[in-house]
């Protein structure tokens, strides 16, 4: 799960060679409401009180700043702590990635599980106040008030 900013020609213009080590403080500052959006979808798409680890395994991944974009992403990392799980055809008896979880989530899987999407309420739902943190940031960086 990541959110993608455009900046425009003209900043990276001004920027030059700084933009490369500017923008990981500025996505850094706005990487934990990324971070509590991203946990919020999750659980509100989860049906399972099993399923609350997968909420609590998401982290924050570093910035990464290449040539004329950058990134930031959260996503869930481990495996279910769950071994064992009855399922209409058998058991499972070894853990799940949380990260398959999440894409079943996401996407459902066929004839079992419907789709509950969680990504586009992670990235949009908090859109407007991860950008103005990122123009603070930028502002406070600049000089700017």
């Amino acid at each position: 799960m990541g959110f993608e900013v455009d900046f425009p020609d003209e900043l990276l213009d001004v920027f030059g060679h700084q933009f490369k080590d500017i923008t990981p403080e500025i996505l850094k500052e706005a990487s934990p409401i990324l971070l509590e959006s991203t946990k919020s979808a999750l659980r509100q798409s989860i049906q399972h009180p099993g399923d609350s680890e997968l909420v609590n395994s998401v982290v924050e991944g570093e910035p990464k700043v290449f040539e004329d974009a950058a990134i930031i992403s959260c996503y869930p990392k481990g495996n279910s702590k769950q071994e064992v799980h009855t399922y209409n055809r058998g058991k499972r008896k070894y853990p799940v990635s949380n990260g398959a979880k999440a894409f079943w989530l996401e996407y459902g899987v066929a004839g079992r599980q419907p789709a509950r999407p969680w990504q586009d309420k992670a990235t949009n739902g908090r859109a407007d106040e991860i950008n103005q943190k990122m123009q603070e940031k930028l502002n406070e960086i600049m000089g700017a008030e």
